[in-house]
């Protein structure tokens, strides 16, 4: 988008122009290349003067001490004096000057009582030229000047401050004429427009421009002597106003037809201008005229005469519509209904034969200089297209225009502002710390595409910088990517303009490399074929990062071309636009770019940068110096000039480190930023109405929808790199920044206003750094510095989600505290079944917690929950009390080794397991009064058993031990016979029993069974027939049948 500078209006639009605007190229005057060898030298200070000899026309001189004098001087002021009309001419190099290619404003003539001032930027390696050109006059016109052919030529040094764009020119005839009228002014700035924009695209201009310097002080001469022939010159100046203003408007694609009224004003005009010069000149110009037929130039459109003339320069048309086909489908089907919509439409295919553009064809409407097509039309013509079957989209070819310790380093506001012009003091990208930490670096260089209107790279601050071998022209479609509008060169002067040579200016970053791509033609317009082919073009020269001070509207023919350098890894800055709108320009609106705005000398985002939704950063945009073409360093304002001071050090930090990524590079770009905006109480003006979605915020913390994330600040994004800090996300319910950075390196967090917490990186590049709990939303910076290295990063503390539900352990009945683990520093929240709190604790810093409690009985429903700082709950995690205390051991019955059944008492419920030698051989449960009866088979006496009663949680009482008691009789004993005479019972029972002998229910003996069973038991002698009793008793008190035995 144009920049907001006035353009350079000096008038060089000659009052013969339009009837030379007709011719074909014409060759030089003079042959300017036979004395150059032989230039005289001239010196700093020192005049010199000469005089032409007869048949004399050229003298050369030569001036050689640049490098030195570029040390204080910018400027050479060269001064020709002389009482006859004398020309004189000033080239930067032999070469320009052996094919007489300078600039208009470096050109001028002198003569009696006008002395030549011509101010030669010291721009240009040299040696420079200078030219002085003397042509005898016709003896009808000699008393009107001196015979004498002498002058004086001298230069001194200058220290110029930078252009404004506005500076006076030299007087010419045009300007003698109108400039006390009352309608001069107006005219005069569309002539002016006139020669920057037409005339000075083509060679053929050039040398048009070049012929009338040598015409011009005769024709001033002859119209200072001559009040009448001024007022005629006037009014034919009027005449053809309308004619100025068309071709100021359209330039050569202006369809103005020359009426009958302005082809009798071009005659006059012609006439004055030819009656005026020495026959030398006159003789060219006849030349010329007899080439052309002026009597019948009426009703020839404006255009159609300057294209044959060769005037007007490569550019674009705009009634094209640019289609893609849907895969597949057939080219000749579409072309045979393209023809329908339009009878004069053509279809091509897209120059730039590349799988990008693959399916892209050029749909031309007809000869725009032979028929216009309003935007209603094109708008009908593009619907109809769009719905042919075999389109996938159509989308008219739109216009997109440029976004407009050296000597002038103390005039870079935007590198070091010192507060003078009512600046504010640092507000600049902090170009010198910037330098001290990058100067011993040895950075590989980064190739930085300026895609604009050419760079002229043969500026001593751009000669070294500028890829030639890697630029192409997309507007004349060659490889000489030469500026010829002077957008490009001041462009790629604030990225990469050599430091430290004395010469001009200081560029950004002097590790840069500029690969120019021209896409806009001399008057900073181009098309979206050019403008797309030129973003692929780029990438695929490998391109590190792309700049685009241009803007239009939206494409997706250049959308794609950005989403194909993009996904190359390639950075790509957009000038946001400069229509004081709220909304961003394209393609500064897309989201492969990085959009910036521009901000003036005080911090203030400058009124006529775009803003928004979308918008990245903003930077110095306003009175930013820099190159032009002609040497110059000179102001100009936009964000044409902002977005390159971003690309510049995006460039530089991907020579830091090639492995960022586009959005790394935007990151750290918006990250690294000061915070500049400002809350303006006067303007009622809603800023933030483009923000639809009801469900986001309208601006996020830190940024700003006027100024963005902020201005850049080139030395904090270099430092963050070289740093190579790493900042954790923070938030609202922490109390710790994490991160990395180098070892060493110093961390301090704040607030903007107060020191949080400072640490340093540890060996291993970490930090902790330990600051109290933040709010959601929070601006803070983390300040990181280490040597040269200072960065100061923004980072916004995060709302953070309520934290996770905690991991506790099971809890029992016997348990006073309930323990697990939750995030670090929770609040933990013990409630009943009824959600009532019943205690509370606190996670550490590891997130393990152990609240304190009363024993909580069996079954019991628990609730725990945690909160964090922000109050945010959990889920509760529900538990149960599980039960942990056994049961009472068993009460068990005794058991016989004839019992077939174990009974007993034990909890309600409860599992009984009766185990003998360790082996479960009987289970069985007691009922709810704790009763149990479980069958068991026989034991013998004496075996023990043990007898266990389980709960339902588990538990295990203790154990129970029974021994299988002898509850059998031994057998009836046996007895042998006994007799009257004996005095013993013998017999046989069971071992060891004890035997008992009875008469009439009377023991009367008792004996033992030996280890045998034999029994001898010692009786009195008793009666013949006499009965006895005789019983075996175990030791377990079992006793026997009894053996009833006779007395024998």
């Amino acid at each position: 988008m144009k920049t907001k500078t006035g353009k350079k209006v000096t008038t060089v639009f000659l009052i013969f122009m339009l009837f030379c605007s007709v011719l074909q190229p014409f060759a030089a005057y003079a042959n300017t290349s036979g004395a150059i060898d032989a230039a005289k030298q001239l010196v700093k200070g020192q005049e010199d003067q000469s005089a032409f000899e007869e048949e004399e026309q050229v003298h050369w001189y030569k001036i050689d001490s640049i490098q030195e004098d570029a040390k204080e001087d910018s400027h050479y002021r060269i001064q020709l004096t002389s009482d006859s009309e004398m020309n004189i001419s000033v080239y930067p190099s032999l070469d320009r000057a052996k094919s007489d290619d300078t600039y208009n404003s470096y050109r001028s003539y002198s003569m009696l009582g006008e002395t030549a001032n011509i101010d030669f930027p010291l721009a240009w390696t040299g040696p420079y030229y200078v030219k002085v050109e003397y042509y005898s006059p016709d003896e009808e016109v000699a008393d009107e000047s001196s015979d004498s052919a002498e002058y004086t030529l001298a230069f001194t040094g200058e220290k110029l401050p930078p252009s404004t764009g506005m500076d006076g020119d030299e007087d010419c005839p045009v300007e003698l004429s109108v400039s006390q009228k009352e309608s001069g002014k107006e005219l005069l700035t569309n002539l002016r427009t006139i020669r920057d924009q037409v005339l000075s695209q083509t060679e053929q201009g050039k040398e048009l421009s070049s012929l009338y310097y040598k015409a011009a002080p005769f024709i001033v001469a002859k119209m200072i002597f001559n009040k009448e022939l001024e007022e005629q010159v006037y009014k034919d100046l009027v005449t053809l106003s309308p004619l100025f203003k068309e071709l100021e408007k359209n330039g050569a694609g202006s369809t103005y037809k020359i009426t009958k009224k302005d082809q009798q004003a071009i005659l006059r005009l012609y006439q004055t201008a030819a009656d005026a010069v020495p026959q030398s000149l006159r003789a060219e110009m006849e030349k010329i005229e007899q080439q052309v037929n002026l009597q019948k130039i009426e009703g020839l459109r404006l255009s159609t005469v300057l294209d044959k003339a060769g005037l007007a320069p490569d550019t674009f048309t705009l009634n094209k519509v640019i289609v893609k086909l849907k895969e597949g489908k057939s080219v000749s089907a579409f072309e045979t209904k393209a023809e329908k919509v339009s009878d004069e439409a053509t279809v091509s295919p897209f120059e730039e034969s590349d799988a990008l553009f693959e399916n892209m064809y050029i749909v031309e409407l007809g000869d725009e200089q032979e028929m216009s097509i309003s935007s209603k039309e094109m708008e009908m013509t593009v619907d109809q297209l769009s719905d042919l079957p075999e389109v996938e989209y159509a989308e008219p070819v739109q216009e997109y225009v440029a976004l407009s310790a050296d000597i002038h380093y103390s005039d870079q506001w935007s590198l070091n502002n010192d507060g003078e012009n009512f600046g504010e003091t640092g507000a600049d990208i902090k170009y010198a710390p910037l330098q001290e930490l990058v100067k011993e670096k040895n950075l590989p260089d980064t190739f930085i595409a300026v895609i604009d209107t050419g760079v002229d790279s043969r500026l001593a601050d751009l000669e070294h910088q500028v890829r030639t071998d890697l630029g192409y022209n997309f507007v004349g479609r060659n490889s000489n990517a030469l500026d010829d509008n002077g957008h490009g060169t001041h462009v790629a002067g604030i990225i990469a303009a050599e430091s430290d040579n004395h010469y001009s200016m200081a560029g950004i970053n002097h590790a840069a490399e500029i690969i120019p791509v021209k896409v806009l033609d001399g008057s900073g317009s181009g098309d979206t074929e050019a403008i797309a082919s030129g973003i692929k073009y780029a990438a695929d020269k490998g391109a590190d990062v792309i700049n685009l001070s241009l803007g239009g509207s939206y494409s997706r023919v250049i959308e794609a071309a950005l989403k194909y350098a993009s996904d190359k890894g390639v950075t790509i800055v957009a000038a946001s636009g400069n229509e004081y709108s709220s909304y961003l320009s394209y393609p500064a609106s897309s989201r492969y770019v990085i959009s910036v705005g521009a901000t003036n000398r005080s911090d203030i985002v400058s009124d006529y940068s775009n803003y928004g939704k979308g918008l990245d950063l903003v930077a110095p945009g306003t009175d930013i110096p820099s190159l032009l073409p002609n040497g110059n360093v000179t102001y100009m304002d936009g964000t044409s000039m902002a977005a390159p001071h971003v690309a510049a050090v995006a460039g530089l930090l991907l020579s830091q480190n090639a492995n960022l990524e586009p959005e790394d590079v935007r990151k750290v770009l918006t990250d690294t930023t000061d915070y500049i905006a400002f809350e303006e109480l006067d303007n009622e003006e809603d800023y933030y109405f483009y923000y639809d979605d009801e469900d986001e915020p309208l601006l996020l913390p830190g940024y700003d929808a006027v100024s963005g994330w902020g201005r850049l600040n080139a030395h904090s994004a270099a430092s963050s790199v070289d740093l190579n800090v790493k900042i954790d996300r923070l938030f609202d319910n922490q109390s710790v920044v994490t991160g990395s950075a180098e070892k060493g390196t110093t961390i301090n967090i704040t607030n903007g206003n107060e020191t949080l917490g400072t640490g340093k990186a540890d060996a291993n590049g970490k930090f902790k750094v330990n600051i109290p709990v933040q709010p959601a939303n929070q601006v803070l910076y983390v300040e990181a510095t280490n040597g040269a290295a200072g960065a100061s990063i923004r980072i916004a503390v995060e709302e953070g989600k309520k934290p996770k539900a905690p991991t506790v352990n099971k809890v029992s009945n016997k348990d006073t505290h309930i323990t697990g683990t939750a995030e670090p520093n929770v609040t933990v929240k013990i409630k009943d079944k009824n959600k009532k709190v019943i205690a509370t604790g606190t996670a550490d810093k590891n997130g393990a917690f152990k609240v304190k409690m009363k024993k909580q009985k069996e079954n019991t429903t628990l609730y725990v929950t945690v909160s964090d700082s922000a109050n945010r709950e959990s889920k509760a995690v529900k538990i149960k009390v599980i039960d942990k205390i056994p049961p009472n051991a068993p009460k068990v019955n005794n058991i016989g080794d004839n019992s077939t059944t174990l009974k007993g008492e034990a909890e309600a419920g409860a599992t009984i397991t009766v185990k003998k030698n360790g082996k479960v051989i009987a289970t069985g449960k007691a009922d709810k009064n704790g009763k149990f009866s479980i069958t068991i088979s026989k034991q013998k006496a004496g075996t023990k058993l043990t007898i266990t009663a389980k709960d339902a949680a588990g538990n295990v009482s203790k154990e129970t031990t029974k021994t299988v008691k002898d509850k059998t009789p031994p057998k009836k004993p046996t007895v042998n016979k006994v007799s009257s005479n004996d005095t013993k019972v013998t017999g046989k029972a069971e071992a060891n029993a004890t035997v008992t002998i009875k008469r009439d229910g009377k023991t009367i003996a008792t004996g033992k069974a030996d280890k045998n069973g034999k029994f001898s038991i010692k009786i009195s002698k008793q009666k013949a027939g006499t009965k006895l009793s005789v019983t075996a008793t175990d030791a377990a008190g079992n006793k026997s049948k009894t053996n009833k035995v006779t007395v024998q």
